[in-house]
C-alpha cells in the first residue's frame, strides 16, 4: 500500500523510484530500528525490552522513509540539465 506520494506498482513508477525503490531503504532501516530496539533495552533496562522494538522499528522505518525520499529528490536533480 503506497503512503504518500509513494507507489509500489512497478509500472507506475518511472526509473529513478524503481532504482531507489529496489535499495529498500525504509525496510533496511526498519530492520536496523529493530535490532537496536532489542539490543538497547537488554544492555540497559529489561523494562524496556517491551516498548524499545517497537518504537525503534517506528522511527527506523520513517528515517528509511526520508532517505528513499531524499535519494529519489537527490537523483532527480542529478538529471535535471542545469542551465
Amino acid at each position: 500500500m503506497a503512503i504518500g506520494e509513494y507507489r509500489d506498482v512497478p509500472a507506475e513508477m518511472d526509473d529513478i523510484e524503481r532504482e531507489v525503490a529496489a535499495a529498500q531503504y525504509p525496510e533496511g532501516c526498519l530492520v536496523v530500528g529493530l535490532g537496536v530496539g532489542v539490543v538497547l533495552p537488554l544492555v540497559t533496562v529489561q523494562a524496556l525490552l517491551l516498548v524499545a522494538p517497537v518504537l525503534g522499528g517506528v522511527v527506523g522505518f520513517a528515517l528509511g522513509r526520508r532517505i528513499r525520499d531524499y535519494e529519489i529528490q537527490r537523483r532527480r536533480a542529478d538529471r535535471t540539465p542545469e542551465e
